[in-house]
Protein backbone atom coordinates (compact mmCIF):
# COMPACT_ATOMS: atom_id res chain seq x y z
CA UNK A 1 0.00 0.00 0.00
CA UNK A 2 1.67 3.11 -1.11
CA UNK A 3 1.06 6.57 0.76
CA UNK A 4 -0.29 9.47 -0.28
CA UNK A 5 2.35 12.35 -0.29
CA UNK A 6 0.89 14.45 3.10
CA UNK A 7 1.71 18.20 2.81
CA UNK A 8 3.09 19.86 6.25
CA UNK A 9 -0.04 21.37 8.36
CA UNK A 10 -0.08 25.34 7.28
CA UNK A 11 1.50 27.46 9.43
CA UNK A 12 -2.57 28.65 10.44
CA UNK A 13 -3.61 25.20 11.55
CA UNK A 14 -4.58 25.36 14.40
CA UNK A 15 -2.67 23.29 17.55
CA UNK A 16 -4.08 21.60 20.33
CA UNK A 17 -3.18 23.45 23.35
CA UNK A 18 -1.53 20.35 25.06
CA UNK A 19 0.69 20.13 21.56
CA UNK A 20 1.82 23.57 21.85
CA UNK A 21 3.03 23.54 25.51
CA UNK A 22 4.71 20.20 24.50
CA UNK A 23 6.06 22.01 21.78
CA UNK A 24 6.84 24.77 23.96
CA UNK A 25 8.75 22.29 26.63
CA UNK A 26 11.18 20.48 24.29
CA UNK A 27 11.67 23.72 22.42
CA UNK A 28 13.00 25.52 25.71
CA UNK A 29 14.74 21.59 27.03
CA UNK A 30 16.52 21.35 24.03
CA UNK A 31 17.81 25.59 24.22
CA UNK A 32 19.15 24.35 27.87
CA UNK A 33 20.73 21.52 27.09
CA UNK A 34 22.97 23.38 24.01
CA UNK A 35 23.44 25.83 26.47
CA UNK A 36 24.96 23.86 28.65
CA UNK A 37 26.85 22.06 26.92
CA UNK A 38 28.36 24.61 24.65
CA UNK A 39 29.39 26.31 28.41
CA UNK A 40 31.14 23.25 29.62
CA UNK A 41 32.63 22.78 26.13
CA UNK A 42 33.61 26.19 25.39
CA UNK A 43 31.85 25.90 21.96
CA UNK A 44 31.35 29.36 20.34
CA UNK A 45 28.32 30.33 19.12
CA UNK A 46 28.54 29.61 15.49
CA UNK A 47 29.06 25.94 16.03
CA UNK A 48 26.15 25.77 18.40
CA UNK A 49 23.73 27.34 15.50
CA UNK A 50 25.50 25.15 13.06
CA UNK A 51 24.88 21.67 15.27
CA UNK A 52 21.17 22.82 16.03
CA UNK A 53 20.72 23.44 12.40
CA UNK A 54 22.39 20.07 11.17
CA UNK A 55 19.76 18.11 13.63
CA UNK A 56 17.03 19.82 12.51
CA UNK A 57 17.45 19.38 8.80
CA UNK A 58 18.64 15.53 9.94
CA UNK A 59 14.96 15.57 11.75
CA UNK A 60 12.66 17.05 9.73
CA UNK A 61 13.78 14.90 6.09
CA UNK A 62 13.76 11.85 8.17
CA UNK A 63 10.10 13.09 9.24
CA UNK A 64 9.30 13.78 6.17
CA UNK A 65 10.82 10.57 4.24
CA UNK A 66 9.43 8.51 7.07
CA UNK A 67 5.70 10.12 6.10
CA UNK A 68 6.14 10.29 2.36
CA UNK A 69 5.96 14.16 2.61
CA UNK A 70 7.14 16.29 -1.04
CA UNK A 71 10.50 17.00 -0.06
CA UNK A 72 10.32 20.50 -1.68
CA UNK A 73 7.44 21.60 -0.03
CA UNK A 74 8.30 20.05 3.52
CA UNK A 75 12.00 21.78 3.23
CA UNK A 76 9.65 25.18 2.18
CA UNK A 77 7.75 25.01 5.66
CA UNK A 78 10.62 23.81 7.90
CA UNK A 79 12.49 27.14 6.49
CA UNK A 80 9.51 29.79 6.48
CA UNK A 81 8.94 28.58 10.43
CA UNK A 82 12.53 28.45 10.90
CA UNK A 83 12.43 31.99 9.48
CA UNK A 84 9.40 33.31 11.26
CA UNK A 85 10.83 32.14 14.74
CA UNK A 86 13.77 33.65 13.85
CA UNK A 87 12.03 37.01 13.18
CA UNK A 88 9.86 36.75 16.13
CA UNK A 89 12.83 36.33 18.39
CA UNK A 90 15.06 38.57 16.76
CA UNK A 91 12.19 41.84 17.52
CA UNK A 92 12.62 40.64 21.14
CA UNK A 93 14.72 43.00 23.79
CA UNK A 94 18.06 41.75 25.23
CA UNK A 95 18.50 41.98 28.75
CA UNK A 96 22.01 41.37 30.05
Amino acid sequence: MNKLPLPPPPHSAPLPAEEVHAGRRLTEALVQVAAEHARDQEVPDSVVVAALSSALGCVAAAIARSNGYDLGRYQHFVAAHFTRVFQSESARPVYH
